[in-house]
């Protein structure tokens, strides 16, 4: 009776204003009625409403990201990466007009993948407005130098949800607006430009699930200053700008270098990099380039051989020329890479090849500014800023501060330190096969290997008297911070890496060197990395002393030694027994000539207690080895 086929059911729902979700696409992308209209009104941010005095709830991302999928169905796609500690749903627009709209199109069109990333501090929420508009902009531009055309982009208009959606006015004490901010943290309290190797977040892993989908060749992080007093309303830091490919370093100094430009040129007055301060109460006393570890979005990125951009606007200008100006900088950016957008990917894909062949070469792990004594090598920029009173002491509360004049600028002649250099002790040679991690550290490490995209193979037999290197420290050579960052102990560990044997189990786990990843490898597994899964204490264990030895019975084995041997030989063996004798030798000379030595009972003791067969043998053994030879399967 009833003989409704299937595009008759599917017209009756749409008329009735259902939402449909397409049964062959990913869960999280959104299909909308294409009945429904969006005007250009519906597409007005409460930042707009308001003249930029308050900017809008999270809901008004959301709707927007719809209505723009609704509107413009062949340019954008409105999709939700995952959740946040507090449940919320973190959407993100993909938008190309070059037919790109997912990562297997964008491989056949070499559309280069461009990351827009706002409110991952949601304090700092100028790149939110400022994208939306900006996005808005494009998607309404028909002209053929729209960068859409060239380029794909993904925009995460705010990456902090939680955060976003617990607003204060004195969130940003150092910040002109708007009326209320979001939290810098996540729920959990969490920094997320701090979470890039770790992700201990949601919010985190599935961004970085986004990113291998993706593999952005240039991320873009918006950011807002941390209050330094000058006049210029942007400034950049650039990714690889040195430990890089030469090639990869040169194409991302090329996009800042044009970038800057075109700002320069729209009347803007931007600074291509991170004004950080010598001494924080005399501008002029210099400024030294800010660096910064994997942790954080745009050098995570260039570690994985793309390239990043941290973009800062200044946070004493107002909102609505903070929201201006980044929109601007958002434009000079895309234009940018548009216009180099095939030399990026040959760049990067011979970077990519060049990764793959780092076995047993020399790699920095990380990297000071020198400061030289010669002030003459030094060079000086001028940067605008304002006349200034260092105050020693200041009234009132005393002590050594700065006073600006914000009536009265000034050019700060200032010297700037640039000179990066690779820190000797932090400078390694590459396995040359690859690391091995041991059966029991196994479910520890292969979260992260596989959170970053990395290539390994899990051991399918058990294997003894393996050729490795270890790492063996001394107690002295592991340092413990005292209070927590980012919730964790860091650890910052001293050895080098020696030739030794081992048994493994079947289940360990084998990552090859020679990967597009090495770098990225590098800084998760070797130990001396500012942001290694050691350094992020998650190997201290290996460093604890698990069991004791009495002091009533250290000092009854110190005897025996000394007074009858007999039960040395028997408890230790020949080895230890015929030592004695030599070692009495050295006692006694130590005795005689070391005063330090025969006035410390403990040392002493220890002398004696060195000399026994080990009673924990994993004891401050690094819990991840190198091979040299690949002969495991």
């Amino acid at each position: 009776m009833f003989d409704f086929n299937l595009k008759k059911i599917t017209f009756l729902l749409l008329s009735m204003g259902c939402w449909l979700v397409s049964l062959d696409l990913n869960a999280s992308e959104l299909l909308f009625d294409p009945n429904s209209k969006v005007s250009s009104r519906d597409l007005i941010l409460t930042s707009e409403k308001t003249n930029f005095k308050e900017t809008g709830n999270y809901d008004e991302v959301k709707e927007f990201c719809k209505k723009l999928a609704l509107k413009y169905p062949s340019f954008v796609r409105c999709k939700v990466m995952g959740q946040t500690a507090e449940k919320r749903q973190i959407f993100y627009l993909v938008t190309s007009k070059k037919n790109a709209l997912s990562p297997s199109r964008v491989s056949t069109n070499k559309a280069p993948v461009v990351f827009v990333i706002a409110g991952t501090h949601s304090g700092e929420i100028d790149g939110k407005d400022a994208s939306l508009l900006n996005l808005r902009e494009l998607l309404e531009n028909n002209s053929k130098d729209n960068p859409l055309n060239t380029i794909t982009v993904v925009w995460i208009p705010v990456f902090n949800v939680d955060g976003h959606e617990h607003p204060g006015k004195f969130n940003r004490p150092n910040q002109e607006g708007p009326f209320e901010q979001g939290e810098r943290t996540t729920a959990r309290r969490i920094n997320l430009n701090r979470d890039w190797i770790l992700a201990q977040t949601p919010e985190m892993r599935a961004m970085l699930s986004l990113i291998n989908k993706w593999d952005p060749a240039v991320t873009i992080d918006l950011h807002v200053t941390d209050g330094l007093r000058f006049r210029h309303d942007v400034s950049f830091s650039v990714s690889p700008e040195f430990g890089s490919s030469s090639e990869l370093t040169q194409a991302a100094k090329k996009l800042l270098s044009k970038t800057i430009s075109s700002l320069d040129q729209s009347g803007h007055r931007p600074l291509g990099f991170y004004p950080r301060l010598l001494d924080k109460e005399d501008p002029k006393a210099g400024f030294i380039l800010d660096l910064d570890t994997p942790r954080n979005s745009h050098t995570y990125a260039s570690i994985r051989n793309r390239i990043g951009i941290l973009v800062e606007d200044y946070a004493w200008e107002n909102y609505i020329s903070r929201v201006k100006t980044c929109r601007d900088t958002l434009k000079a950016i895309f234009s940018a890479v548009a216009l180099q957008s095939n030399d990026i990917l040959l760049v990067e894909k011979k970077t990519d090849e060049e990764s793959s062949s780092k076995s047993g070469t020399t790699f920095s792990l990380d990297f000071e500014v020198d400061v030289p004594s010669d002030q003459s090598r030094v060079k000086t920029l001028d940067i605008l800023g304002y006349k200034y009173d260092i105050l020693n002491p200041a009234p009132i509360v005393g002590g050594r501060l700065i006073s600006y004049h914000l009536n009265m600028a000034e050019v700060w002649r200032a010297p700037f330190y640039d000179d990066v250099q690779p820190i000797k002790s932090r400078e390694i040679e590459l396995p040359v096969s690859g690391y091995l991690i041991p059966l029991a550290w196994s479910e520890i490490v292969k979260q992260y290997l596989d959170m970053h995209g990395i290539s390994y193979r899990i051991l399918k037999r058990n294997a003894s008297e393996v050729k490795i290197q270890s790492i063996r420290v001394q107690p002295q050579d592991v340092i413990l911070e005292s209070l927590s960052f980012q919730g964790r102990q860091m650890t910052y560990l001293s050895g080098d890496w020696g030739a030794d044997t081992t048994s493994i189990q079947k289940g360990s786990i084998f990552v090859p060197i020679n990967q597009p990843k090495s770098s990225l490898i590098a800084h998760l597994l070797e130990p001396k990395g500012p942001d290694s899964l050691s350094a992020w204490g998650l190997f201290n264990t290996a460093y604890e002393v698990s069991d004791y030895l009495a002091n009533h019975r250290a000092f009854e084995l110190v005897r025996w030694i000394n007074e009858d041997q007999n039960k040395i030989k028997e408890l230790f063996g020949n080895e230890l027994f015929n030592q004695i004798p030599q070692l009495k030798n050295e006692y006694h000379r130590k005795l005689l000539e070391e005063d330090e030595f025969r006035e410390n009972p403990k040392a002493r003791l220890n002398f004696w207690i060195s000399y026994l067969p080990e009673q924990d043998s994993k004891l401050n053994l690094y819990p991840i080895f190198r091979l040299q030879t690949n002969s495991l399967k």
